[in-house]
């Protein structure tokens, strides 16, 4: 079996057979089916006290297991007896993996069809040392695939399951990736310290929190978690990539992000968890080592960093129900919710679902979620490093600020100014069989579109490559020299643009894993999306720099040597490029095919 992210079922992960080891590794991937059935185990009340930061330290994970097999029906006790021989075994394991994944799109212009084919050969594997003090978890290989961008092989919000993008080997027709995670824990299972490369996941949301996705790219990690009966205290600190503000090419060092997050259980059904992140660059800040509030430590570097805060509350009224909910801030404007006026800058992403896990079931877990990101959440500016204190913003300058890592969202893959709902079922009707059936449908909108027209003057007067006017995570809200974008700072916008995307998607997934061989394990896996796009395109640059010229002294735009304001009104203008960008727009149908194969010896 394997785990199916919720996120959007888009994400019957494509390529899911081909990407999940049989046996994989439990200590350094958050996305093993592991953490699938610890989560059905916490909605039923088999656990109670886990880590807060996903992949888990092995201490941890065979507590687990022992406290499931003490306290599970059958069908638990097999699985968790399954994973205790796994760490009990052999440590080192080697694997294949193979397996194709097929595109076919339709839109306006016709019929395409794109494949792809994966091979991964990997040397992986879980153990620990010293009466279980120091553990370590890895897996080292190669991804070798036919095609160096995923894009076309990726429904809409699905980030890629790999953590090799850069520099491949060539060899034939074939692209050859070094794929390592890796890291060791040291500690008991009540207080501990991991290090490592690896993603990590936070919150309820398995493969969709609003502050750490374990779906994102993986970064170098060093955590210390505190975990007792009724609280538990968690801080990491990461090192991340930084990418161009403009369009997320390019890779750069010296990007951090620093994490802590306090939770505290009142009673046996509900729980209460309060959390910080900061992303910042160009610099070692020892103070987000400390546990202090970011809030205050950031003051010491004059405020300059990118600070967000949440809360996140579990509930579970009855067995085997559980009611989540994450609250993502990144700003507010407080003078005006005082006032009880929401229509400013606030900037936050709300996620709440409800799950049921029944017991003794061929249904396994059923879950339905609803999830908005306000315009500009997770979008920061990011000033010229060359040019300190001219708050100067540069044609393709790397951002440090962004709540991205390696131009990969590092919270939720939807972006501002959108909303979703996600329904799925997961079934194992049979030993070894494992159905995932999902739906979604996400609604997305440019929030440039509702800019001025004096605004958009400024986007488009600026030099190519300075601001992104896609309505991503790279649109911010400020201006060169240090001006806000007023529309941001004083309307909230959410999707009440009259263009808007939507995105539905259907999956189905299936996986059989058959008894084991006297030689080894054989899996085999199917899986299909379908989506339909409506509005593609609104999700590109609206005004472009570089089609307009500024003159400093008479405070006058030119167009194609035509002056705006007399020869040719603003508002013309800009409904020009307006029109452009909708023109650009079609609907389109894909078909996401996806067949894998693995071996485990």
């Amino acid at each position: 079996m394997m785990k199916m992210p919720k996120l959007l079922l888009p994400a019957v992960l494509f390529l899911v057979g081909m990407l999940n080891p049989l046996f994989p590794q439990v200590g350094i991937d958050p996305n093993d089916v592991f953490y699938d059935y610890v989560e059905q185990w916490e909605i039923r009340g088999l656990l109670r006290e886990v880590p807060p930061l996903r992949p888990y330290p092995i201490n941890n994970i065979k507590e687990i297991l022992q406290n499931v097999i003490k306290r599970g029906n059958e069908q638990d006790v097999e699985v968790a007896v399954a994973y205790w021989q796994q760490l009990s075994g052999r440590p080192w394991k080697i694997a294949g993996e193979a397996g194709a994944a097929g595109r076919l799109s339709k839109d306006d212009g016709g019929t395409d069809f794109d494949k792809l084919f994966v091979l991964s050969p990997y040397f992986a594997g879980d153990g620990y040392l010293y009466d279980d003090w120091l553990s370590y978890s890895c897996k080292m290989g190669l991804n070798v695939r036919t095609e160096e961008s995923l894009g076309a092989f990726l429904p809409y919000y699905m980030n890629s399951p790999y953590d090799a993008r850069q520099d491949p080997a060539e060899i034939g027709p074939t692209k050859s990736y070094i794929d390592i995670n890796g890291g060791v824990a040291l500690g008991n299972s009540s207080v501990f310290l991991q290090g490592g490369l690896n993603r990590t996941g936070y919150g309820p949301f398995f493969g969709e929190g609003l502050a750490l996705n374990e779906s994102g790219y993986h970064s170098a990690n060093l955590a210390f978690t505190v975990l007792k009966k009724n609280w538990s205290y968690v801080q990491q600190y990461s090192a991340i990539g930084a990418t161009r503000g403009f369009d997320g090419s390019g890779l750069a060092p010296d990007k951090f992000i620093a994490f802590h997050a306090l939770e505290y259980k009142i009673g046996s059904r509900f729980s209460l968890a309060y959390y910080e992140s900061i992303v910042y660059g160009n610099r070692f800040d020892l103070s987000y080592l400390l546990p202090v509030p970011y809030m205050a430590a950031q003051g010491i570097g004059g405020n300059e960093d990118n600070l967000q805060m949440g809360i996140v509350t579990k509930y579970r009224p009855f067995d085997n129900f559980l009611w989540s909910t994450e609250f993502f801030v990144d700003d507010l404007d407080v003078n005006k919710l005082v006032k009880l006026d929401l229509d400013g800058k606030n900037r936050f992403a709300l996620k709440t679902g409800v799950s049921y896990a029944p017991e003794n079931s061929f249904c396994s877990k059923i879950s339905f979620s609803y999830t908005a990101i306000m315009p500009y959440t997770y979008s920061h500016w990011e000033y010229d490093p060359d040019k300190t204190g001219s708050m100067a913003i540069s044609d393709n300058y790397y951002n440090y600020q962004n709540y991205t890592n390696n131009g990969v969202h590092i919270g939720t893959p939807f972006e501002p100014n959108s909303d979703a709902i996600t329904f799925s079922v997961d079934f194992q009707p049979a030993k070894g069989l494992h159905l995932n059936v999902g739906t979604s449908f996400s609604r997305h909108a440019n929030i440039i579109e509702s800019i001025s027209d004096d605004e958009a003057l400024r986007y488009l007067s600026a030099g190519y490559g300075v601001y992104a006017t896609d309505g991503s995570v790279r649109t911010h809200s400020m201006f060169d020299g240090g001006s806000h974008v007023d529309t941001a700072w004083d309307e909230l916008n959410f999707l009440n643009q009259k263009t808007k995307m939507y995105v539905f998607q259907g999956s189905l997934f299936a996986d059989y894993t058959l008894p084991k061989l006297r030689m080894g394990t054989l899996s085999f896996s199917l899986g299909y999306v379908f989506e339909y796009v409506h509005n593609k395109g609104v999700d590109s640059n609206i005004y472009p720099g570089g089609f307009v010229s500024y003159d400093e002294k008479t405070g006058q735009y030119t167009y194609r040597g035509s002056v705006v304001g007399t020869e040719i009104s603003k508002e013309e203008l800009v409904e020009r490029f307006k029109d452009a960008w909708k023109d650009n727009m079609y609907d389109e149908i894909n078909n996401y095919f996806t067949i894998g194969m693995k071996y485990v010896f």
